[in-house]
């Protein structure tokens, strides 16, 4: 009788240290697994975002590429992934949020540096409905067009005033016209200028508040403006991550550029 209570004991015990055994084990396991897919995952993303790196490093290779195709995949290989996939898009529409104290810039001439649209309307697009200034107006805008030959660039300046209430008296004489046929939706205001010949940037800034600009041609493309960078890496057992970025084919300089004398030539004292 002893015997067998001794031995239901025994099994009783060995039962429990088989549980705890079990349960260590498949925490061990599972803290194991955690780690490799953290490993895993921060190699795919570190590789995904060295894809994008190298890309962007390397966009004025690619512009006459994308340029005629639209999109293109490069081959990178970094973080000793080799499965890593860039898909690299541009648009031609510039499409971005201007905050105040910024300037937007818009790309007037090709891959070869060759002006595009010349004396033809480009259409400016902007206050959305979410957009307005403190007074409850959405902002005005400086339009600028840089222009010229390299021996003499000139620069005109237009104003599209987005209220009544933001009106400067001193600029009537230079407002932007009115997008015939426009229609609010998307975007509240609309503003129509025709480009210089030998056009090279148009820059936008606001006043007042904030402003979300949309830049396109009429009857024509624009240059490439903004590019689409997708990366996507893949480890050894599967694990995937994507980065993705947008950039300007230009870089939104501060409007304090604007008060920067520059030149080709030799500075004289």
């Amino acid at each position: 009788m002893r015997s067998g209570q001794i031995l239901i004991i025994v099994l009783l015990v060995i039962v429990v240290v088989l549980a705890v055994g079990l349960s260590v084990a498949s925490r061990n396991i599972t803290n194991l697994r955690t780690a490799t897919q953290s490993e895993q995952s921060q190699r795919a993303f570190s590789a995904a975002e060295g894809g994008v790196e190298e890309v962007l490093s390397k966009l004025n290779e690619y512009e006459g590429l994308i340029a005629s195709g639209g999109t293109i995949s490069p081959d990178v290989d970094v973080g000793g992934i080799k499965n890593v996939q860039v898909v690299v898009s541009g648009k031609r529409v510039f499409e971005n949020s201007i905050s105040l104290g910024n300037v937007g810039q818009i790309k007037l001439t090709d891959e070869n540096g060759q002006s595009v649209g010349s004396g033809k309307p480009i259409r400016i697009e902007w206050a959305k409905t979410s957009e307005n200034g403190d007074d409850g107006f959405p902002a005005s805008l400086e339009i600028a067009q840089i222009f010229g030959l390299p021996s003499a660039y000139n620069q005109k300046r237009v104003y599209a005033q987005a209220d009544s209430s933001r009106v400067n008296e001193s600029v009537n004489s230079d407002l932007a016209a009115a997008c015939p046929g426009f229609v609010e939706g998307e975007f509240r205001r609309c503003a129509q200028i025709t480009t210089e010949v030998n056009g090279i940037i148009l820059r936008i800034k606001p006043f007042w508040a904030n402003a979300t600009v949309r830049v396109l041609g009429v009857g024509f493309d624009l240059p490439v403006q903004i590019y689409d960078v997708t990366s996507t890496a893949a480890t050894e057992i599967g694990v995937t991550r994507r980065v993705q970025v947008s950039r300007t084919a230009l870089p939104q300089l501060p409007a304090v550029f604007d008060y920067v004398l520059f030149g080709e030539g030799d500075v004289i004292k």
